[in-house]
């Protein structure tokens, strides 16, 4: 049944004599459990696709995500609480003087949870971070390596330049011209 509510049949026939293996993601409790840690975890920062470190199979998601997962569980929680806390009060307050009653003297001091979640950086980003070995420190950041832009008139030889330098330094080449237009096709 699609969201439209139509039943639909499907036949398979397997002239193979191997098994035939069927698997839907709508019924993996894992994967929408995963899905949504995610959708939590990214935001609305990233709209249709992001990076995401490699997991073997049956592997869960990066630590980073999981952490912060359970900082906005917590988070949400310790919201709750103050919430009911401030209606408690505001409750008895209201009795009180229903009552005619002099409000209670004491006093709640109340504190503010968004404070105790101080985290640097999207999950996704830090789990990725991590795997590639990037520290979060700019010192660590500054020590992995050197970025070289090779710029000139077309046909100079700029490909085969920058290819060079990055064999000689070790570093990764990347031509802006494939990123753009990998991102104009994406998008």
């Amino acid at each position: 049944v699609n969201s439209s509510g139509v039943d639909a049949t499907v036949v398979v026939k397997n002239p193979c004599n191997f098994p035939t293996e069927f698997y839907s993601l709508d019924f993996d409790e894992q994967y929408l459990e995963e899905e949504k840690i995610l959708r939590m975890a990214v935001g609305s920062e990233y709209q249709k696709s992001f990076f995401m470190p490699p997991r073997a199979v049956g592997e869960t998601l990066p630590p980073e995500v999981l952490e912060d997962h359970e900082a906005q569980k917590r988070l949400k929680a310790q919201q709750a609480e103050v919430k009911a806390m401030a209606e408690a009060k505001a409750r008895a307050e209201a009795e009180a003087k229903a009552m005619g009653e002099a409000a209670p003297a004491y006093r709640t001091v109340l504190f503010d949870p968004e404070s105790m979640v101080k985290v640097t950086g999207n999950p996704v980003s830090r789990a990725v971070m991590r795997h590639l070995g990037i520290g979060p420190s700019s010192e660590r950041r500054e020590a992995q390596g050197i970025v070289v832009i090779v710029h000139g008139s077309p046909r100079a030889g700029k490909t085969e330049t920058a290819a060079g330098l990055c064999q000689y330094y070790g570093a990764a080449h990347v031509c802006i011209d494939t990123v753009v237009k990998e991102a104009i096709a994406n998008d």
